[in-house]
């Protein structure tokens, strides 16, 4: 059983490798992104605005990850996982309900 600093350290080892990937300080692109999307600010009140959030949110952070590595002919999984976000996005803009209930 790994100790906790050991699993600290394989923590770390994991995020300087995934760094290389998804681009130095990606997580702080993220935030100016979305202020520039939302100059004047964002309300999010209901269960719903914060889901719509959260998916546009996800599509950003791809984005993001895809433009850190467009030298490299982008980031496949990043283009795939828009692609998904921004089809559950449309879904919610259309009015999704949750129907897990209603499948057989």
């Amino acid at each position: 059983m790994p100790t906790p600093i050991e699993n600290m350290e394989e923590a770390i080892k994991t995020f300087k490798e995934r760094e290389k990937v998804y681009g130095v300080r990606g997580y702080e692109q993220q935030g100016r992104v979305i202020k520039s999307l939302f100059p004047t600010g964002i309300k999010l009140e209901t269960e719903e605005d914060h889901n719509r959030f959260f998916l546009l949110s996800m599509i950003v952070v791809k984005l993001c990850r895809y433009a850190n590595n467009l030298d490299k002919k982008g980031h496949q999984d990043s283009v795939h996982d828009m692609g998904v976000y921004s089809f559950i996005l449309e879904s919610f803009d259309k009015g999704h309900k949750n129907d897990n209930n209603n499948r057989g």
